[in-house]
């Protein structure tokens, strides 16, 4: 009996350690992305600051003034006539096959504001899973402790 309760306590410790290692593993993730957009904004903000500089300098310096351009007085030119030419559009395949049907997208309606998208289980299914997994439970800890 003390060995069950040794491999329990030395997995419990293994699954906290798991645990704490995915805790840390979020946390500098969070880091570093918090620094790589603080960086981002810096390389905004100066580059924001080189326009607006380059945008004075060429405010203040002098500009020739307009050249005036010629007008040169309408033409007549001959109107095209349209004529009455059926058009035949293109076949594709051959006249025995007809053309194979092209997929239409459908657009997903957008989510309201808090709304999560659905993707997996519903709630019913959730629940569901969540009672097998318990079941499976006790039907293991019956076989254990019936052995």
């Amino acid at each position: 009996m003390e060995s069950q309760n040794r491999l329990f306590i030395i997995m419990a410790i293994g699954l906290v350690g798991m645990l704490v290692l995915g805790l840390m593993g979020i946390g500098g993730y969070a880091i570093i992305s918090r620094a790589r957009r603080s960086s981002e904004q810096v390389a905004v903000a100066e580059t924001a600051a080189a326009a607006t500089a380059g945008a004075q300098a060429t405010a203040e310096a002098p500009t020739e003034a307009p050249t005036p351009t010629p007008i040169i007085p309408p033409t007549d030119t001959p109107t095209v006539v349209a004529t009455n030419t059926p058009v035949v559009p293109p076949t594709t395949g051959t006249p025995e096959t007809p053309p194979a049907p092209t997929p239409v997208r459908t657009a997903t309606p957008p989510l309201a504001e808090g709304e999560t998208p659905s993707a997996g289980f519903g709630g019913i299914g959730a629940i569901l899973a969540g009672l097998a997994l318990a079941v499976v439970f006790v039907v293991a800890r019956k076989v254990r402790l019936a052995s």
